[in-house]
């Protein structure tokens, strides 16, 4: 077969800085390595000279794309979208496409999955919910996300939960599903292998700092941890959000044990994460959570809830610990066991690092280069 032409259409900038961007860019460069002709559609493209992006751009992004695509669709054998994104085109018959093409669309996290876990919480009083929700982020836009499944060719999962969701909820055929787990770059691999700590318990958190990636339960363990005196430091590793601002939420007791750093290249976070030992990923819903890899890679012991990539790479007490979401008992009783027994933190540091070894970006490439030939096989 000659080189595909492949066309990665993101709805976000295309910084390899920020997450969904970042593993776009990274699976696009796994692809050219494997002989791809690859380009991308981002805000770049879609809005040249804007800089500062807001939910409007959001909105208006699937109608820029459908509109390019049109007039430039047929420069390529394959258009991989992300969900939510292609479905005007898709719906008006693809126009300009190639008679063998490949119209893929891509989850990075179901957004259906995401607002019913925070449907929940604002139930139950975590999290509120604009009265603007239900009109686009919670209406809508859960309506694009569905029609761009069901008009592509074959849809790409982060996780088996989403794909069951897609199939069981959304109607979407089984077969035109896909769970392809994101790789690793380069600095994650290399990583020399743990080294034990004295003294108080390193413990880091990798995140933005909202509701869903579990804020209120983190500031609530950190309490918990030094109302039972466990010795330890809180590294919070970026949080988007001003260290004062982050650092306000927690008591002035706490505040001492606390670093922030809000912002970090991601070639960064190898270093920043040296000094850690275990990370606490409280999260509520997550797509596939690159962060839990990532330090796991780094040698730190994952304390996680089972969102996401979770359950398939932390194996309770093998490789981590899996813990109910919202559980702040359990939380703060496995980051406390592991202070305690500084031998078994240093075991399942090794076997977190173990696990994850051969989640290589090469990888990812392969799959989904193999899935792509498949669609064409039979378009």
């Amino acid at each position: 077969m000659s080189r595909l032409r492949v066309l990665l259409g993101i709805h976000h900038p295309l910084d390899p800085n920020l997450g969904a961007p970042g593993v776009t860019l990274a699976l696009g460069q796994a692809l050219q390595e494997l002989g791809c002709d690859v380009s991308y559609y981002g805000y770049g493209e879609a809005f040249p000279g804007v800089t500062s992006h807001s939910a409007w751009h959001s909105v208006r992004f699937p109608w820029a794309l459908s509109a390019w695509l049109a007039r430039h669709a047929g420069r390529f054998d394959v258009l991989d979208i992300t969900t939510g994104d292609c479905w005007p085109w898709a719906r008006v018959g693809r126009p300009g496409a190639r008679r063998r093409h490949a119209l893929v669309t891509r989850s990075h996290g179901l957004e259906h999955a995401v607002s019913e876990q925070l449907r929940v919480d604002a139930r139950s009083g975590q999290a509120r919910l604009s009265w603007k929700y239900p009109l686009y982020h919670g209406g809508f836009r859960l309506w694009e996300v569905r029609q761009s499944l069901l008009l592509a060719d074959h849809a790409v999962l982060l996780n088996p939960m989403d794909r069951d969701f897609a199939r069981d909820r959304l109607g979407v055929p089984g077969g035109q599903l896909s769970v392809i787990p994101h790789g690793l770059s380069e600095p994650f691999l290399a990583r020399p292998a743990p080294e034990p700590f004295e003294g108080p318990l390193r413990v880091a958190f990798v995140g933005s700092w909202i509701q869903r990636k579990g804020r209120e339960e983190l500031v609530a363990v950190a309490s918990a941890l030094r109302t039972q005196e466990v010795p330890f430091s809180l590294g919070l590793l970026g949080t988007g959000t001003p260290e004062g601002e982050v650092r306000q939420a927690f008591s002035a007791e706490v505040r001492a044990q606390v670093h922030v750093v809000p912002r970090y290249r991601n070639e960064e976070l190898p270093g920043l994460l040296r000094g850690y030992e275990v990370l606490l990923f409280p999260s509520h819903a997550e797509g596939y959570g690159m962060a839990l890899v990532e330090a796991m890679a780094c040698g730190l012991a994952p304390v996680t809830t089972p969102v996401g990539v979770a359950p398939e790479v932390v194996q309770e007490g093998q490789t981590g610990r899996l813990l109910p979401v919202g559980d702040v008992p359990g939380l703060t009783q496995a980051v406390r066991a592991l202070a305690e027994d500084r031998l078994r933190l240093m075991d399942l540091r090794r076997a977190a690092q173990q696990a994850v070894k051969g989640m290589t970006w090469k990888q990812a490439g392969a799959r989904t280069l193999r899935m792509y030939e498949s669609i064409l096989a039979v378009n």
